[in-house]
């Protein structure tokens, strides 16, 4: 009897999963939208506080005076766009994603190329695809500015994003290796 119980629970909560994912636009921010994606940075921040605690600090207080100029700054660029998650009450996630060009170097192959800088679904509504939405939206945009690729810079800790990144078929392209001197 527990088993077809949990099973019933597992069943209902894929249902509401699906239902919250339906109910969720991926679109790109407004001005409208500063104080919510201010918070959401917020969370992205501390989140990779707690995973690289030696690395990273909270700042207090926080200066969303300069944030805010450089996310209308943003919004307003023909290189960079912000995405989105959207249930219609407040945002659950956001994408920011620039366009980059490689140096020309004579023994490098230049690209042109999408930069994803920050991606960040709210911890209660994280594992329901709206990561995978947020990086198809980032993705889709580069493509249509003339990118062939995708990057992107991630931590390496403990539940961190690499993980996330390797499912969606990002690899390691290159490492920044440390090791303390003293």
């Amino acid at each position: 009897m527990a088993a077809r119980s949990a099973g019933h629970e597992r069943e209902r909560e894929r249902g509401r999963a699906s239902s919250i994912r339906r109910a969720v636009s991926i679109r790109q921010a407004l001005e409208a939208d500063l104080e919510q994606v201010l918070a959401l940075y917020h969370e992205f921040h501390e989140f990779h506080v707690r995973g690289v605690p030696e690395r990273l600090i909270v700042p207090t207080p926080y200066d969303d005076e300069a944030a805010r100029a450089t996310l209308v700054t943003l919004l307003h660029s023909d290189d960079a766009a912000l995405f989105v998650a959207d249930d219609h009450e407040r945002l659950l996630g956001l994408a920011e994603v620039y366009l980059r060009r490689d140096p020309s170097h004579p023994a490098t192959i230049s690209y042109v190329y999408g930069h994803l800088q920050s991606l960040i679904v709210t911890a209660p509504r994280r594992r329901l695809g709206l990561g995978q939405r947020l990086v198809a939206a980032a993705e889709a945009w580069s493509l249509a500015h003339g990118a062939t690729e995708m990057r992107l810079s991630c931590w390496e800790f403990a539940d961190g994003p690499l993980t996330f990144y390797e499912t969606l078929g990002y690899h390691t392209m290159k490492r920044t290796l440390a090791r303390p001197l003293a």
